[in-house]
C-alpha cells in the first residue's frame, strides 16, 4: 500500500492510461479523484474502484476550462482534506498528417488539452500544495517527445512542450518539497490508438506499432499505472524533473 492515505486526482481517467493509472493508484491505498470529460464514464471507473474496496470519487471536467479545473482541485480538498498528488493525464492524439496539410483546428485542440490543461491542472493544484507545503505533480508526456516521428509533428510538439514543461517546473519547484516528473509512454493498448492509426484500430496497423516496440507488446493502463505508483510514493522522494519512459525499449 505505498500511497495509503495519499489523495490523488487523475484526469483522463474514464479510459485508457489515465483509468489504469486510478486504478492502480486506488489499489495502492490512495483516495482517487477520477476526473474526465465523459462525467458518466468517469463514474463507471470511480464505481469499479469502489467495488475493489478503493475509495474514489467522479469528477467531470474540462481541462481547458480553468474554473472547471479549479473546482476538480477544490472537489478533492473538499472530500479528502487535502491533495498529495495529480495526474494530468488528459490528452487527444494526431491522425497522421503531413505539416502542410495540418489544419489549424488540430493545433488548437492540441493546445488546448494537451498543453493549455496540463498548465491549469498545474497552477490549481499548486495553491493547494504551497498551502500545505507539499505536493507531487505527474504529467503524461509521450515517447514522440524523446523519438520524433513524421507526419505526427503537431502531436509531437505538444508532447515536448509538456516534457520541457516538466522539467522546468521541476526547478522551480525544488526547493519548496513539491516534485514534478513526466511518463513518456510509447503506443498503448488504449482507444486514443485508432487516431494514430487515421481513425480505425486495423490488425495490420495493431502489428505494425507492436512490432516498433522492441519488447513485443503495446503499453497498458496497468504499465502506466505501475510507473505512476512509484513517483508518486515516497520511494521517488528523490526523483523529481524526470521524463521516464514506459515504452517497452522503444525510444532507446
Amino acid at each position: 500500500m505505498k500511497l495509503e492515505s495519499k489523495v490523488v486526482i487523475v484526469t483522463g481517467a474514464a479510459s485508457g492510461f489515465g483509468k489504469g493509472i486510478a486504478e492502480q493508484m486506488a489499489a495502492n491505498g490512495a483516495s482517487v479523484v477520477v476526473a474526465d470529460l465523459d462525467g458518466a464514464k468517469a463514474q463507471q471507473t470511480a464505481d469499479a474502484i469502489q467495488s475493489k474496496d478503493g475509495t474514489a470519487i467522479a469528477c467531470e471536467v474540462d481541462v481547458s476550462n480553468a474554473q472547471q479545473v479549479g473546482s476538480m482541485v477544490k472537489t478533492a480538498v473538499d472530500n479528502y482534506g487535502k491533495l498529495d498528488c495529480i495526474v494530468n493525464n488528459a490528452g487527444i492524439g494526431q491522425r497522421p498528417t503531413p505539416l502542410e496539410d495540418t489544419g489549424d483546428d488540430v493545433f488548437e485542440a492540441l493546445y488546448q488539452i494537451n498543453m493549455k490543461g496540463v498548465h491549469l491542472g498545474c497552477a490549481a493544484a499548486l495553491k493547494v500544495f504551497r498551502r500545505q507545503g507539499f505536493g507531487n505533480i505527474i504529467n503524461t508526456s509521450s515517447g514522440i517527445a524523446l523519438t520524433p516521428r513524421p507526419n505526427l509533428v503537431a502531436y509531437g510538439a505538444s508532447k515536448g512542450w509538456v516534457s520541457l514543461y516538466t522539467k522546468g517546473l521541476a526547478m522551480e519547484l525544488s526547493g519548496e518539497g513539491i516534485r514534478v516528473n513526466a511518463l513518456c509512454p510509447a503506443a498503448g493498448d488504449t482507444p486514443m490508438l485508432a487516431e494514430f492509426m487515421g481513425g480505425a484500430e486495423t490488425t495490420e496497423g495493431r502489428e505494425r506499432f507492436v512490432g516498433n516496440i522492441p519488447m513485443g507488446r503495446l503499453i497498458t493502463g496497468g504499465d502506466m499505472g505501475a510507473a505512476a505508483v512509484f513517483l508518486a510514493s515516497d520511494d521517488a522522494a528523490m526523483i523529481t524533473g524526470t521524463l521516464l519512459p514506459i515504452d517497452g525499449g522503444r525510444c532507446i
